[in-house]
């Protein structure tokens, strides 16, 4: 079937094509790809606007099973100009799953593009909420702006109310239930390790948690504007959070750092405290209590170090409690490690090693790529039970047709 419709494609009888694949969808034959084909092939030769949002409609019901393929569904929607339903189908992705960012910042732009000021408060306030991703000011800066011109249009129109409730969605989107930040002097390197009440730990190979945690930056010296660690928490579980202050590397000045502790940020009575930690060989602990922490369950959002700013890897950056931390063996082998680090930059397709041998850099940080295989074609897996009399054998058969149809690349978190 693939292949018939493949060859009236390339021929150019995109009417045959409507007419083969509506055939093979009254006869109960459908897949996902078919869909797709015919919503091109009907945009193609100009068919009505409504018969293709149709089409992409009931592509929705067939695969939209889950949050990720409900967003890529949205933005397939918006591909096609289909703005309004792609909007909805954000709005219930982020209702299933609310700390996912994609669907708050692909909703913006869709709310500014149809000037829709329900869904441009939502998307905006979801943005300051739960988006968290490298370029987040930039979003957050954004998403104030959008709600500032929303208020002040209000005020224009002299609707105060609707004014009065948009400042209201602001300060509440605002709200931190507990804010982190480490800063200290010199070219050494601190890590801000934070154990929440659920049992996750966010640090830097585990920046973003299911417990709503988020490290902001993962500094390391000589730079001072990049001697500082922060952690946030919008919403976090109320309970005890453990935090650690971890002396890694190099010199800091007066062998101390500050760490600078908010609790309810935005609230009526927020509840700020500073203290000096002074830094040993071992992890300096401090206890901290969140007795009013607004989260009740986990966030669906994987625990992915794609936040982190650092170019090291886990096995490089043990390395270092191999040794005394002010040993001269410490010192020689961190040395190159830290310039390799310093000299990468962030590379977004694969991951960076530093090239280190000993103690002895030879050039800075490689790109090593990540190869995905995508399967194709027809693959049977099974398993069989046999009876203990021998006499019966249970064949458990999975089969599973894969065709690639359609290539095209977008990212939902570009601006």
């Amino acid at each position: 079937m693939n292949d018939l419709i493949f060859n009236l494609h390339q021929a150019g009888k995109h009417e045959h094509v409507i007419a083969a694949i509506n055939a093979a969808l009254i006869h109960n034959q459908s897949q996902p790809w078919m869909y797709d084909v015919l919503a091109l092939s009907m945009e193609i030769l100009g068919r009505p606007k409504q018969e293709i949002q149709r089409v992409l409609l009931s592509r929705i019901d067939f695969s939209a099973t889950d949050v990720p393929s409900m967003v890529y569904s949205a933005a397939y929607l918006s591909r096609f100009n289909a703005d309004e339903q792609a909007l909805k189908l954000y709005q219930q992705a982020a209702k299933l799953q609310p700390d996912r960012p994609e669907s708050y910042i692909m909703g913006l732009r869709l709310a500014e593009k149809l000037k829709d000021k329900e869904a441009l408060q939502w998307a905006a306030t979801g943005i300051l909420t739960h988006v968290w991703v490298n370029d987040h000011q930039q979003w957050h800066e954004r998403a104030l702006n959008a709600l500032a011109d929303l208020e002040q249009s209000f005020k224009t129109a002299g609707r105060k109310a609707e004014a009065e409730r948009v400042r209201s969605a602001r300060q509440q989107a605002l709200k931190r239930d507990l804010k982190l930040e480490l800063t200290w002097n010199g070219d050494g390197d601190l890590d801000l390790i934070v154990e929440e009440p659920k049992g996750t730990v966010c640090s830097f190979e585990a920046p973003l948690t299911a417990g709503g945690g988020v490290l902001l930056n993962d500094g390391y010296g000589p730079k001072q504007k990049n001697c500082h660690e922060n952690y946030v928490c919008a919403y976090g579980f109320p309970g005890t959070y453990v935090v650690r202050v971890r002396y890694v590397s190099g010199n800091i000045v007066g062998q101390r750092a500050k760490l600078k502790v908010t609790r309810y940020h935005g609230s009526d009575r927020p509840v700020i405290e500073s203290m000096i930690v002074p830094l040993m060989e071992t992890d300096r602990v401090i206890s901290i209590d969140l007795s009013k922490g607004r989260r009740s369950k986990k966030s669906g959002v994987p625990q992915t170090p794609q936040n982190s700013q650092k170019t090291s890897q886990s096995a490089i950056r043990n390395l270092s409690y191999a040794f005394r931390p002010n040993s001269k063996a410490a010192r020689e082998s961190l040395k190159s490690f830290r310039v390799s680090r310093q000299a990468g930059t962030t590379i977004s397709t694969g991951r960076q090693v530093p090239l280190v041998t000993g103690s002895q850099n030879i050039g800075g940080v490689a790109n090593q790529p990540v190869i995905s295989v995508i399967p194709e074609g027809i693959s049977l897996s099974g398993a069989a039970v046999i009876s203990a009399d021998r006499r019966y054998v249970r064949l458990s058969l999975f089969p599973q047709f894969t065709n690639v149809t359609d290539v095209f690349t977008f990212s939902f978190l570009q601006p």
